[in-house]
C-alpha cells in the first residue's frame, strides 16, 4: 500500500515538475502550448525532432530548465517503475490486491481531474509565476526571435539614467 502512495506522490511531483517547467519557458517567451509540449517532452526524453525544438535548445535559459527536467524526468521515471512493480508484488499471500489496485486507479483519476482543471492551472500557473519573478531572473524574452528580426536589424537595450534635468 506504501508503494501505490509513493507512485502517487512520484506522479504528482511530475505533474508538477512540468507546470513550473511549463511556466518558466512561457517566461521565455514560448507560447503556452508549446512550452507545455517542451517541457513534457524534456522530462519524458521524448520529441526533440522538431524546429520548434531546436530554437528551444538553442535559448541559453530555456535549455537550462530543459536540461533540469531531463534530469528529473529520468529520476521520476525510475522511481515510479519500480513503485509500481513492487506495489503488485504480493509479499503477504493472504491479502486482497484489489485495495492497492483500487487507490491506485482512484488516485490516477483524481491527479489526471485536477492536472486538466482549468481552475487549478490557472491558479497554480499564477503562483508559480509570481514565485519565479520573486525569486529568480527567468524572465528574460528573446526579443530578437519573438519579432523575427534578421540581416542588421537587432534589439538593443539602453539604460537611462535619472539626471534630474527636465
Amino acid at each position: 500500500m506504501l508503494s501505490v502512495i509513493t507512485l502517487l506522490v512520484v506522479l504528482t511531483l511530475s505533474i508538477l515538475v512540468t507546470r513550473v517547467a511549463t511556466v518558466a519557458l512561457t517566461h521565455t517567451g514560448l507560447s503556452k502550448e508549446s512550452a507545455k509540449f517542451q517541457a513534457r517532452s524534456a522530462f519524458t526524453g521524448v520529441g526533440f525532432t522538431t524546429d520548434e525544438s531546436e530554437k528551444v535548445v538553442n535559448h541559453p535559459v530555456r535549455r537550462r530548465i530543459l536540461l533540469v527536467l531531463m534530469l528529473l524526468g529520468n529520476a521520476g521515471i525510475v522511481t515510479a517503475v519500480s513503485s509500481l512493480i513492487v506495489s503488485f508484488i504480493n509479499v503477504d499471500r493472504s491479502s486482497s490486491p484489489f485495495w492497492p489496485i483500487a487507490l491506485l486507479i482512484s488516485g490516477v483519476l483524481l491527479l489526471w481531474f485536477v492536472a486538466n482543471s482549468a481552475f487549478v492551472d490557472r491558479h497554480l500557473s499564477n503562483l508559480i509565476s509570481t514565485v519565479l519573478k520573486q525569486y529568480t531572473t527567468i524572465d528574460i524574452h528573446d526579443f530578437s526571435k519573438l519579432l523575427h528580426l534578421s540581416g542588421d536589424y537587432q534589439i538593443s537595450e539602453v539604460h537611462v539614467e535619472d539626471t534630474g534635468v527636465q
